[in-house]
């Protein structure tokens, strides 16, 4: 009788539903003698065995996991798509996901219960995030000279505040949506632990700049704090302005830029904030909000 590794599969398949500690004899289809360590065995090249544990292997004479292809000529497996969630597929399902997104190739996903995870063909999974801000929206968060709010007319001098209500250009992991970035806020969230290359931008809307009071600078701050929202790092950027533009209508723009690359927890949060004291402190100054210049970027490394 001529058997495949169809009809050899469905047998094996077949001979699960008994016992194993109930069957003695071993089978040997295309040679003489089985291994008294396997219940099946196929030809003397390419053998595929079902071991008296219920391991499976193909090609592979000492099977050690469920399903073993590790040997033999022709030990790949493939997989195809599928349209499940990964809570109906459940976690420890795989699919190859051909078309994730646009400019990113096909890669197997697994699935963790809840999202499905890529396998990146070169690397490991990779977040990037990107927001643009066209609005004056701010958040004072620490007292100074303008009180803890909210503020839709400016930034508020000499006061630590967040740039809030962002517009959001992409929020992802290898290609598939997420929500790591809050666009309302500006906070982001880390998913997992890792090292993440940030930067932020901000520009002023254009308008003299005093020296009577020495102390003219804009600050551009990163701020890391912990999932239990304690700060535990501030990295600052610091662009001074000494020369002084005189009276109107002499004005310039100014801005500042804050680069890092930090090791976030997974859970930490990261945000961008300012502190500006351009010789306006009893007043706030609106941004520059012509587009493209307050604007950030959070990629994964």
């Amino acid at each position: 009788m001529k058997l495949n590794y169809k009809n050899i599969l469905f047998l094996a398949l077949g001979l699960s539903i008994f016992p194993l500690d109930k069957i003695h004899a071993q089978i040997s289809v295309g040679g003489n003698n089985p291994s008294s360590a396997n219940a099946l065995e196929v030809n003397s090249t390419e053998k595929f065995i079902v071991d008296k544990t219920g391991k499976i292997g193909i090609g592979v004479a000492a099977p050690k996991l469920g399903v073993d292809l590790r040997n033999g000529t022709n030990g790949s497996m493939a997989i195809r798509m599928t349209n499940q969630t990964a809570a109906e597929a459940g976690a420890g399902a795989m699919r190859y996901n051909p078309n994730p997104a646009i400019g990113v190739q096909g890669y197997v996903e697994y699935s963790d219960g809840s999202v499905w995870v890529p396998i990146l063909p070169y690397g490991k999974p990779r977040i990037v995030v990107m927001a643009e801000k066209t609005n004056n929206n701010c958040t004072v968060f620490e007292p100074g000279l303008w009180g803890v709010g909210n503020y839709t007319d400016g930034i508020p001098g000499k006061s630590s505040t967040y740039l809030t209500s962002w517009t959001e250009k992409l929020d992802s992991d290898s290609g598939q949506p997420r929500a790591n970035f809050d666009p309302v806020t500006g906070e982001f969230i880390a998913p997992r632990a890792g090292v993440y290359f940030a930067t932020f931008t901000f520009a002023l809307a254009s308008s003299q700049v005093n020296t009577n009071s020495g102390q003219n600078q804009t600050e551009a701050i990163w701020e890391v704090r912990n999932s239990s929202n304690v700060v535990t790092q501030r990295v600052k950027t610091n662009n001074g302005y000494p020369q002084d533009t005189g009276n109107s209508p002499n004005a310039v723009i100014v801005g500042s830029a804050c680069t890092v690359s930090v090791y976030l927890n997974a859970g930490d949060k990261l945000r961008p904030f300012v502190w500006v004291n351009v010789a306006w402190d009893t007043d706030k100054r609106p941004l520059l909000n012509t587009g493209g210049y307050n604007v950030l970027t959070i990629v994964e490394q």
